[in-house]
Protein backbone atom coordinates (compact mmCIF):
# COMPACT_ATOMS: atom_id res chain seq x y z
CA UNK A 1 0.00 0.00 0.00
CA UNK A 2 0.96 3.44 -0.88
CA UNK A 3 1.20 6.25 1.52
CA UNK A 4 -2.08 7.66 0.94
CA UNK A 5 -3.35 4.14 2.50
CA UNK A 6 -4.73 4.47 5.65
CA UNK A 7 -5.99 2.11 7.86
CA UNK A 8 -9.00 3.68 8.85
CA UNK A 9 -11.20 1.29 6.98
CA UNK A 10 -9.88 -0.01 3.69
CA UNK A 11 -10.68 3.52 2.19
CA UNK A 12 -8.12 5.33 0.67
CA UNK A 13 -7.34 9.22 1.17
CA UNK A 14 -7.37 11.39 -1.61
CA UNK A 15 -9.30 14.57 -2.89
CA UNK A 16 -12.65 12.93 -3.56
CA UNK A 17 -12.59 11.32 0.18
CA UNK A 18 -9.77 12.92 2.13
CA UNK A 19 -8.91 12.52 5.71
CA UNK A 20 -8.02 14.65 8.27
CA UNK A 21 -4.00 15.05 7.83
CA UNK A 22 -4.62 15.41 4.19
CA UNK A 23 -7.08 18.40 4.62
CA UNK A 24 -4.75 19.65 7.27
CA UNK A 25 -2.00 19.72 4.52
CA UNK A 26 -4.51 21.92 2.09
CA UNK A 27 -5.24 24.48 5.00
CA UNK A 28 -8.21 22.51 6.66
CA UNK A 29 -12.06 22.09 6.44
CA UNK A 30 -13.69 25.81 6.38
CA UNK A 31 -17.33 25.16 8.19
CA UNK A 32 -20.66 27.12 7.33
CA UNK A 33 -19.49 29.61 9.41
CA UNK A 34 -17.15 30.85 7.12
CA UNK A 35 -14.14 29.94 9.13
CA UNK A 36 -11.40 27.48 8.91
CA UNK A 37 -10.57 24.80 11.59
CA UNK A 38 -7.47 23.21 11.84
CA UNK A 39 -5.72 21.96 14.94
CA UNK A 40 -3.84 25.19 15.14
CA UNK A 41 -6.68 27.73 14.67
CA UNK A 42 -8.80 25.64 17.02
CA UNK A 43 -6.11 26.28 19.71
CA UNK A 44 -6.58 30.32 18.89
CA UNK A 45 -10.24 29.92 20.54
CA UNK A 46 -9.10 30.50 24.65
CA UNK A 47 -11.83 28.38 25.61
CA UNK A 48 -9.84 24.99 23.04
CA UNK A 49 -6.58 26.17 24.44
CA UNK A 50 -7.86 26.21 28.26
CA UNK A 51 -9.13 22.36 28.07
CA UNK A 52 -6.29 21.19 26.12
CA UNK A 53 -3.93 22.66 28.07
CA UNK A 54 -6.07 22.00 31.55
CA UNK A 55 -6.33 18.00 30.35
CA UNK A 56 -3.28 17.79 29.62
CA UNK A 57 -1.79 19.77 32.57
CA UNK A 58 -3.79 17.61 34.96
CA UNK A 59 -2.38 14.08 33.09
CA UNK A 60 1.44 15.87 33.64
CA UNK A 61 1.05 16.43 37.02
CA UNK A 62 -0.13 12.80 38.18
CA UNK A 63 2.34 10.67 39.73
CA UNK A 64 2.24 7.85 37.68
CA UNK A 65 4.02 4.89 39.41
CA UNK A 66 5.11 0.82 38.51
CA UNK A 67 3.31 -1.76 40.79
CA UNK A 68 4.08 -5.33 41.30
CA UNK A 69 1.10 -8.02 42.09
CA UNK A 70 0.82 -9.84 45.23
CA UNK A 71 -0.09 -13.30 43.61
CA UNK A 72 -4.12 -13.89 43.61
CA UNK A 73 -5.03 -11.58 45.92
CA UNK A 74 -5.22 -8.40 44.23
CA UNK A 75 -2.57 -6.57 46.43
CA UNK A 76 -0.23 -4.54 45.20
CA UNK A 77 3.03 -2.58 45.87
CA UNK A 78 5.36 0.15 44.73
CA UNK A 79 8.31 -1.41 42.58
CA UNK A 80 10.73 2.38 43.28
CA UNK A 81 13.70 0.14 42.11
CA UNK A 82 11.75 -1.29 38.55
CA UNK A 83 13.59 -0.09 35.67
CA UNK A 84 10.52 1.78 34.29
CA UNK A 85 9.48 3.62 37.48
CA UNK A 86 11.99 6.27 37.08
CA UNK A 87 11.50 6.58 32.82
CA UNK A 88 7.51 6.58 33.29
CA UNK A 89 7.87 9.25 36.91
CA UNK A 90 10.70 11.44 36.37
CA UNK A 91 12.81 11.76 33.18
CA UNK A 92 11.56 9.43 30.35
CA UNK A 93 14.44 10.93 28.40
CA UNK A 94 17.35 13.06 28.66
CA UNK A 95 15.91 16.48 27.63
CA UNK A 96 12.18 16.31 29.40
CA UNK A 97 10.87 15.59 32.60
CA UNK A 98 7.77 13.22 33.13
CA UNK A 99 5.15 16.30 33.32
CA UNK A 100 6.43 17.43 30.01
CA UNK A 101 6.55 14.35 28.33
CA UNK A 102 2.80 13.32 29.11
CA UNK A 103 1.96 16.63 28.69
CA UNK A 104 3.21 17.10 24.91
CA UNK A 105 1.47 13.62 24.20
CA UNK A 106 -1.79 14.52 25.89
CA UNK A 107 -2.27 17.55 23.75
CA UNK A 108 -2.30 15.64 20.70
CA UNK A 109 -4.41 13.17 22.33
CA UNK A 110 -6.97 16.16 22.70
CA UNK A 111 -6.21 17.66 19.23
CA UNK A 112 -5.20 15.02 16.96
CA UNK A 113 -7.35 11.86 18.91
CA UNK A 114 -4.19 10.41 18.51
CA UNK A 115 -0.21 10.21 20.12
CA UNK A 116 3.20 8.50 19.20
CA UNK A 117 6.23 8.26 21.31
CA UNK A 118 9.21 6.18 20.05
CA UNK A 119 10.21 3.17 22.48
CA UNK A 120 14.22 3.21 22.61
CA UNK A 121 15.35 0.20 24.24
CA UNK A 122 19.15 -1.26 24.43
CA UNK A 123 20.41 -4.23 23.19
CA UNK A 124 18.34 -6.54 25.56
CA UNK A 125 15.32 -5.03 24.01
CA UNK A 126 14.75 -3.14 27.35
CA UNK A 127 12.95 0.39 27.65
CA UNK A 128 15.63 2.96 28.40
CA UNK A 129 13.90 6.59 26.92
CA UNK A 130 10.56 6.93 25.41
CA UNK A 131 10.12 10.00 22.66
CA UNK A 132 7.75 12.68 21.66
CA UNK A 133 6.60 12.07 18.24
CA UNK A 134 4.33 14.97 16.68
CA UNK A 135 0.70 13.16 15.53
CA UNK A 136 0.48 15.92 12.89
CA UNK A 137 3.61 14.30 10.85
CA UNK A 138 2.59 10.45 11.49
CA UNK A 139 0.87 8.41 8.93
CA UNK A 140 -0.43 5.25 9.88
CA UNK A 141 -0.59 2.44 6.84
CA UNK A 142 -0.23 -0.90 6.44
CA UNK A 143 2.54 -3.06 4.66
CA UNK A 144 2.20 -6.09 2.52
CA UNK A 145 2.13 -8.55 5.21
CA UNK A 146 -0.78 -6.49 6.75
CA UNK A 147 1.89 -5.00 9.84
CA UNK A 148 0.66 -1.55 11.28
CA UNK A 149 3.31 0.81 9.44
CA UNK A 150 4.23 3.95 11.27
CA UNK A 151 5.80 6.63 8.81
CA UNK A 152 6.57 9.99 10.89
CA UNK A 153 8.04 12.63 8.33
CA UNK A 154 10.47 15.37 9.35
CA UNK A 155 11.44 18.12 7.81
CA UNK A 156 14.46 16.01 5.76
CA UNK A 157 13.53 12.63 5.20
CA UNK A 158 10.78 10.00 6.84
CA UNK A 159 11.46 7.31 9.30
CA UNK A 160 8.99 4.27 9.32
CA UNK A 161 8.41 2.06 12.24
CA UNK A 162 7.21 -1.50 11.78
CA UNK A 163 4.68 -2.50 14.96
CA UNK A 164 5.91 -5.92 16.44
CA UNK A 165 3.68 -6.58 18.90
CA UNK A 166 6.37 -8.26 21.08
CA UNK A 167 8.62 -5.59 21.15
CA UNK A 168 6.84 -2.22 20.31
CA UNK A 169 8.98 0.38 19.20
CA UNK A 170 5.97 2.91 19.01
CA UNK A 171 3.78 3.57 21.80
CA UNK A 172 0.54 4.59 20.59
CA UNK A 173 -2.26 6.24 22.56
CA UNK A 174 -6.26 6.46 20.58
CA UNK A 175 -9.11 8.22 21.76
CA UNK A 176 -12.50 6.86 20.11
CA UNK A 177 -11.85 5.08 17.39
CA UNK A 178 -14.17 3.69 14.92
CA UNK A 179 -11.54 0.83 14.29
CA UNK A 180 -9.56 0.16 17.59
CA UNK A 181 -6.12 1.73 15.54
CA UNK A 182 -6.95 5.60 14.44
CA UNK A 183 -8.69 7.42 17.09
CA UNK A 184 -10.79 10.37 15.90
CA UNK A 185 -9.79 14.17 16.03
CA UNK A 186 -12.28 16.21 18.33
CA UNK A 187 -10.93 19.25 16.34
CA UNK A 188 -12.39 17.62 13.34
CA UNK A 189 -15.44 16.05 14.61
CA UNK A 190 -16.55 19.35 16.07
CA UNK A 191 -15.38 21.10 13.63
CA UNK A 192 -18.43 23.20 12.37
CA UNK A 193 -19.16 24.12 16.43
CA UNK A 194 -15.15 25.33 16.62
CA UNK A 195 -15.84 27.22 14.00
CA UNK A 196 -19.27 29.27 15.02
CA UNK A 197 -17.07 29.84 17.88
CA UNK A 198 -13.93 31.14 16.25
CA UNK A 199 -16.63 33.51 13.66
CA UNK A 200 -18.28 34.97 16.79
CA UNK A 201 -14.81 36.14 18.12
CA UNK A 202 -13.67 37.44 15.02
CA UNK A 203 -17.04 39.16 14.64
CA UNK A 204 -16.16 40.41 18.30
CA UNK A 205 -12.94 41.95 17.25
CA UNK A 206 -14.00 43.79 13.70
CA UNK A 207 -16.95 45.29 15.55
CA UNK A 208 -14.38 46.95 18.09
CA UNK A 209 -11.93 47.61 15.14
CA UNK A 210 -14.66 49.60 13.65
CA UNK A 211 -14.60 51.94 16.89
CA UNK A 212 -17.61 49.74 18.74
CA UNK A 213 -20.60 50.67 16.24
CA UNK A 214 -21.29 48.32 13.39
CA UNK A 215 -21.46 51.47 11.05
CA UNK A 216 -23.90 54.41 9.64
CA UNK A 217 -24.25 56.68 6.44
CA UNK A 218 -22.65 59.81 5.61
CA UNK A 219 -25.35 61.86 3.92
CA UNK A 220 -24.90 64.98 2.05
CA UNK A 221 -27.11 67.96 1.11
CA UNK A 222 -30.07 67.01 -1.45
CA UNK A 223 -28.81 66.64 -4.92
CA UNK A 224 -25.11 65.95 -4.34
CA UNK A 225 -23.87 63.96 -6.83
CA UNK A 226 -19.95 62.57 -6.12
CA UNK A 227 -17.88 60.82 -8.58
CA UNK A 228 -16.36 57.54 -7.43
CA UNK A 229 -12.55 58.88 -7.02
CA UNK A 230 -14.50 61.56 -4.50
CA UNK A 231 -16.56 58.60 -3.15
CA UNK A 232 -13.46 56.74 -2.12
CA UNK A 233 -11.17 59.31 -1.13
CA UNK A 234 -14.37 60.96 1.63
CA UNK A 235 -15.01 57.23 3.08
CA UNK A 236 -10.76 56.65 3.62
CA UNK A 237 -10.34 59.78 5.22
CA UNK A 238 -13.69 59.60 7.95
CA UNK A 239 -12.74 56.27 8.51
CA UNK A 240 -9.02 57.57 8.87
CA UNK A 241 -10.05 59.74 11.12
CA UNK A 242 -12.81 57.67 13.41
CA UNK A 243 -12.46 53.76 12.71
CA UNK A 244 -10.91 51.85 15.70
CA UNK A 245 -11.25 52.04 19.45
CA UNK A 246 -8.78 54.38 19.92
CA UNK A 247 -10.53 57.13 17.60
CA UNK A 248 -14.09 56.34 18.80
CA UNK A 249 -16.07 59.31 20.30
CA UNK A 250 -14.05 62.14 18.56
CA UNK A 251 -15.83 65.37 17.26
CA UNK A 252 -16.98 64.93 14.13
CA UNK A 253 -16.53 68.27 11.74
CA UNK A 254 -18.81 67.75 8.79
CA UNK A 255 -18.68 70.29 5.72
CA UNK A 256 -21.59 72.09 4.57
CA UNK A 257 -24.78 70.50 4.33
CA UNK A 258 -23.35 66.61 5.10
CA UNK A 259 -24.33 64.55 8.56
CA UNK A 260 -23.42 61.33 10.09
CA UNK A 261 -26.37 58.63 10.91
CA UNK A 262 -25.49 56.24 12.84
CA UNK A 263 -27.04 52.41 12.50
CA UNK A 264 -27.22 51.21 16.15
CA UNK A 265 -27.43 47.23 16.10
CA UNK A 266 -27.39 46.88 20.26
CA UNK A 267 -24.79 43.73 20.59
CA UNK A 268 -27.58 41.94 23.05
CA UNK A 269 -30.11 42.37 20.57
CA UNK A 270 -28.18 40.48 17.89
CA UNK A 271 -27.37 37.89 20.67
CA UNK A 272 -23.56 37.76 19.96
CA UNK A 273 -22.68 37.86 23.81
CA UNK A 274 -25.35 34.66 23.97
CA UNK A 275 -23.30 33.60 21.25
CA UNK A 276 -20.25 33.36 22.72
CA UNK A 277 -21.37 31.99 26.17
CA UNK A 278 -22.94 28.95 24.34
CA UNK A 279 -19.80 28.48 22.06
CA UNK A 280 -17.61 27.94 25.34
CA UNK A 281 -20.19 25.42 26.54
CA UNK A 282 -20.11 23.14 23.04
CA UNK A 283 -16.11 23.46 23.26
CA UNK A 284 -16.59 21.91 27.27
CA UNK A 285 -19.07 19.70 26.31
CA UNK A 286 -16.44 18.32 23.57
CA UNK A 287 -14.23 17.75 25.75
CA UNK A 288 -16.48 16.21 28.51
CA UNK A 289 -15.29 19.53 30.95
CA UNK A 290 -17.94 21.66 33.40
CA UNK A 291 -18.19 24.87 31.81
CA UNK A 292 -17.68 26.79 35.12
CA UNK A 293 -13.48 24.68 34.82
CA UNK A 294 -13.39 26.92 31.09
CA UNK A 295 -14.65 30.14 33.18
CA UNK A 296 -17.87 30.19 31.61
CA UNK A 297 -19.71 30.85 35.24
CA UNK A 298 -23.29 30.57 34.27
CA UNK A 299 -26.20 28.51 35.58
CA UNK A 300 -23.85 25.40 35.63
CA UNK A 301 -22.13 26.62 38.79
CA UNK A 302 -22.44 27.21 42.15
CA UNK A 303 -21.74 27.07 45.34
CA UNK A 304 -23.41 23.39 46.19
CA UNK A 305 -22.31 21.85 43.10
CA UNK A 306 -19.21 22.65 42.45
CA UNK A 307 -17.92 20.03 44.08
CA UNK A 308 -19.74 17.41 42.78
CA UNK A 309 -18.64 18.48 39.07
CA UNK A 310 -15.17 18.32 39.72
CA UNK A 311 -15.87 14.84 41.16
CA UNK A 312 -17.15 14.42 37.41
CA UNK A 313 -14.26 15.94 35.66
CA UNK A 314 -11.78 13.40 37.74
CA UNK A 315 -13.97 10.83 36.39
CA UNK A 316 -13.50 12.03 32.87
CA UNK A 317 -10.27 12.34 33.33
CA UNK A 318 -10.01 8.55 34.19
CA UNK A 319 -10.95 8.09 30.91
CA UNK A 320 -7.67 9.51 29.92
CA UNK A 321 -5.54 8.24 32.33
CA UNK A 322 -7.10 4.62 31.41
CA UNK A 323 -5.90 4.77 27.80
CA UNK A 324 -2.61 6.26 29.26
CA UNK A 325 -2.38 3.09 31.54
CA UNK A 326 -3.46 0.43 29.39
CA UNK A 327 -0.50 0.90 26.58
CA UNK A 328 2.01 1.26 28.95
CA UNK A 329 1.01 -2.16 30.25
CA UNK A 330 0.38 -3.68 26.78
CA UNK A 331 3.55 -1.83 24.92
CA UNK A 332 6.13 -1.37 27.61
CA UNK A 333 5.62 -4.20 30.46
CA UNK A 334 4.28 -6.99 28.52
CA UNK A 335 1.01 -7.48 30.46
CA UNK A 336 -0.10 -11.18 29.68
CA UNK A 337 2.88 -12.18 31.41
CA UNK A 338 4.67 -9.52 33.60
CA UNK A 339 3.58 -8.77 37.30
CA UNK A 340 4.19 -5.57 36.96
CA UNK A 341 1.54 -2.79 35.97
CA UNK A 342 1.77 1.32 35.67
CA UNK A 343 -0.97 3.21 37.42
CA UNK A 344 -1.68 7.24 38.32
CA UNK A 345 -2.55 8.50 41.81
CA UNK A 346 -5.67 10.26 41.89
CA UNK A 347 -6.38 10.78 45.34
CA UNK A 348 -5.03 14.73 45.11
CA UNK A 349 -8.23 14.71 42.52
CA UNK A 350 -10.87 13.21 44.98
CA UNK A 351 -9.78 15.82 47.80
CA UNK A 352 -12.25 17.92 48.92
CA UNK A 353 -11.70 20.80 51.29
CA UNK A 354 -10.40 20.10 54.66
CA UNK A 355 -12.76 19.66 57.00
CA UNK A 356 -14.47 16.99 54.12
CA UNK A 357 -11.21 15.37 54.16
CA UNK A 358 -11.05 14.86 57.98
CA UNK A 359 -14.02 14.05 58.40
CA UNK A 360 -13.95 11.04 56.01
CA UNK A 361 -10.50 10.16 57.58
CA UNK A 362 -12.06 10.15 60.66
CA UNK A 363 -14.96 7.62 59.70
CA UNK A 364 -11.99 5.27 57.90
CA UNK A 365 -10.15 5.38 61.31
CA UNK A 366 -13.19 4.62 63.89
CA UNK A 367 -14.34 1.64 61.32
CA UNK A 368 -11.15 0.07 60.66
CA UNK A 369 -10.19 0.18 57.01
CA UNK A 370 -7.42 3.28 57.80
CA UNK A 371 -4.77 3.24 59.63
CA UNK A 372 -2.62 6.60 61.09
CA UNK A 373 -0.05 5.62 58.83
CA UNK A 374 -2.89 5.78 55.91
CA UNK A 375 -3.95 9.13 56.39
CA UNK A 376 -0.59 10.33 56.57
CA UNK A 377 0.25 9.27 53.57
CA UNK A 378 -2.95 10.58 52.13
CA UNK A 379 -2.25 13.88 53.03
CA UNK A 380 1.71 13.31 51.90
CA UNK A 381 2.85 13.11 55.59
CA UNK A 382 5.54 10.52 56.39
CA UNK A 383 4.98 7.52 58.60
CA UNK A 384 5.27 7.85 62.10
CA UNK A 385 6.49 3.89 62.77
CA UNK A 386 4.84 0.22 62.84
CA UNK A 387 2.88 1.64 65.74
CA UNK A 388 0.53 3.69 63.18
CA UNK A 389 -0.27 1.02 60.79
CA UNK A 390 -2.45 -0.56 63.13
CA UNK A 391 -6.54 -0.98 62.49
CA UNK A 392 -9.02 -0.40 65.14
CA UNK A 393 -12.76 -1.67 65.17
CA UNK A 394 -15.54 -0.75 67.02
CA UNK A 395 -15.88 -2.74 70.11
CA UNK A 396 -19.49 -3.24 70.10
CA UNK A 397 -19.61 -4.92 66.45
CA UNK A 398 -18.95 -8.57 65.64
CA UNK A 399 -19.43 -10.57 62.64
CA UNK A 400 -22.78 -12.06 61.89
CA UNK A 401 -23.67 -15.23 63.74
CA UNK A 402 -21.42 -14.81 66.60
CA UNK A 403 -24.28 -13.66 69.08
CA UNK A 404 -21.87 -10.84 70.10
CA UNK A 405 -19.34 -13.26 71.65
Amino acid sequence: MGLLDRVFGERRSGLASPSSWLLNAWGGQSTASGSTVTHETALRHPAVFRAVSLISSTVGQLPLKVYRRLGASGDKVPEPLHRLYPILSAAPNAEMTGLEFREALQGDLCLYGNAFGQIERDRQGRVVALWPLQASQMQITRDDDRRLLYRYQTATQIHEFVHEPVRPVILHLRAFSADGIVGRSPIQVARESIGAALASDEYGARFFGSGAAPGGVLQGPRGARLTEQAHQRLRASWEAAHRGVSRSHRVALLEDGWSWNPISVGNRDSQWIESRQMGIVDIARLFGLPPWMLFEMGHSANYSNVEQQAIDFTREIGGWLRRWESQIDRSLLSARTSPFFARFTIEGLLRGDIATRYQAYATGRQWGWLSINDVRRLEDLNAIGPAGDDYMEPLNMSPAGLGGA
